[in-house]
């Protein structure tokens, strides 16, 4: 059998591998955004099966594409696939915009209807492998992937977090003693600050910036984030005016549907309720006539009603950024160089800003738990930065790790 990497490897952003054996299975086939190199590289041949993690447009987003000339069986869980048709619709309007057509409707209409939805714990036959997905915490509906084929056992991480947030509930890992563990790699250089601590001082700079006649930008991806986010701001604050604009509410009332992925959902469902949509762009300038929180795309400030907040901001308001940001978007920008782009021009918002790191992914320490607590036998090392200085110190605690480049098939 053979693994070879398409995508994320020694990158963050369209991740895709493809094991090629008795069934030729695909796990993820994503985007990578704000890059020259946005789609996987070719696989060597159509999958039979495709295994979408979970719907983040790096992990989802370029599925469609699988059924130019192919017609796989794509496995997800119920979540997954109704927010991924979300954000590939949403994607796809935008590169209409640009002119790209790396797929059209009709790949995208295949797409939904060869899905299988499969819930967690739950034995699926495919071809003569077995596939079974556990819940990675990350966002509502994410999974680690396990597949049995040819004799060995594959686990793949997809995106995950150990320790339960205000709407994931913490991951459930797969059995012990896998032959391959292909694992994300995106903060194998840090451990995240706890969140009890982050939520202290998310809570202090919100009254800061309130006091002072302020409102607050918080720019957000539309799926996890938003959401996680509406319950943080209302479990600090019960009173403040909270404001959702853009896809982050379609998401949201997407996600109401499905309450068993949801951690403490009455709650999520009660916090939003308590939320206003913003439906008209008309409606933008009216939410900032007094005190409030504006939760808005895109989470990494390119373009979207977030940008368009942060240049209306005065001096009295905050923008608080949340999540990761690819470098040189505005968000990266922002966080290191205090300045943003609109229209080919930089410019310094009038308002403050800061960075709270609120991540849905595992820090470093959780990372060495997953690969001690599973330990497999071979150790791949994806979707990260530091992808090769986290294999070699895995090396160095005995285990059998590598960092694959771009393309590289091993036999396993």
């Amino acid at each position: 059998m053979e693994l070879t990497f398409l995508g994320a490897a020694s990158e963050v952003g369209r991740s895709c591998v493809l094991l090629s054996g008795e069934d030729k299975i695909m796990f993820d086939c994503g985007l990578k955004i704000h890059t020259e190199e946005p789609y996987p590289l070719q696989p060597p041949a159509n999958p039979d099966f495709a295994i979408m993690s979970h719907a983040h447009l790096d992990h989802s987003g370029f599925f469609p594409s699988l059924f130019k000339s192919g017609s796989p069986e794509v496995i997800s869980t119920p979540p997954t696939a109704a927010l991924s048709e979300i954000i590939i619709e949403d994607s796809m309007r935008l590169m209409d915009r640009r002119g790209e057509h790396p797929y059209n409707q009709s790949h995208n209409k295949r797409l939904k209807q060869s899905t299988t939805l499969l819930s967690f714990k739950k034995w699926y036959e495919i071809g003569e492998s077995t596939v079974t997905l556990y819940s990675a915490g990350h966002i509502p509906g994410a999974s680690m992937v396990d597949v049995e084929t040819g004799g060995k056992r594959f686990v793949y991480s997809g995106d995950f977090k150990g320790e339960p947030t205000k709407t994931t509930f913490p991951s459930e890992y797969p059995p012990e003693n896998p032959d391959v563990l292909m694992i994300e790699s995106t903060y194998s250089d840090r451990d995240h600050p706890k969140r009890k601590d982050l939520e202290i001082e998310f809570a202090r700079q919100l009254d800061e910036t309130l006091g002072q006649g302020g409102t607050v930008l918080l720019p957000a991806f539309a799926i996890g984030r938003t959401q996680e986010l509406m319950r943080i701001v209302r479990s600090v604050n019960k009173d403040v005016d909270i404001y959702v604009d853009g896809m982050g509410w379609r998401v949201s009332e997407t996600l109401s549907h499905f309450s068993s992925y949801i951690n403490e959902f009455k709650k999520f469902r009660h916090d939003m309720d308590s939320c206003t949509p913003i439906m008209r762009k008309s409606d933008r300038g009216k939410v900032m006539r007094k005190p409030c929180v504006i939760i808005a795309t895109a989470g990494m400030l390119q373009g979207g009603p977030a940008l368009s907040y942060l240049l209306q901001l005065g001096p009295e308001s905050k923008a608080i950024c949340t999540g990761y940001c690819v470098e040189d978007t505005n968000g990266h920008n922002l966080i290191n160089k205090n300045y943003v782009e609109y229209d080919g021009v930089k410019i310094k918002p009038k308002a403050s800003w800061s960075y709270l790191d609120f991540s849905a992914h595992a820090g470093r320490k959780e990372l060495f738990e997953l690969v001690e607590h599973l330990s497999p036998k071979k150790v791949f090392c994806m979707h990260g930065d530091s992808c090769q200085k986290f294999a070699d110190e895995l090396q160095l605690e005995g285990f059998d790790a590598v960092a694959p480049k771009l393309g590289e098939t091993f036999e396993v």
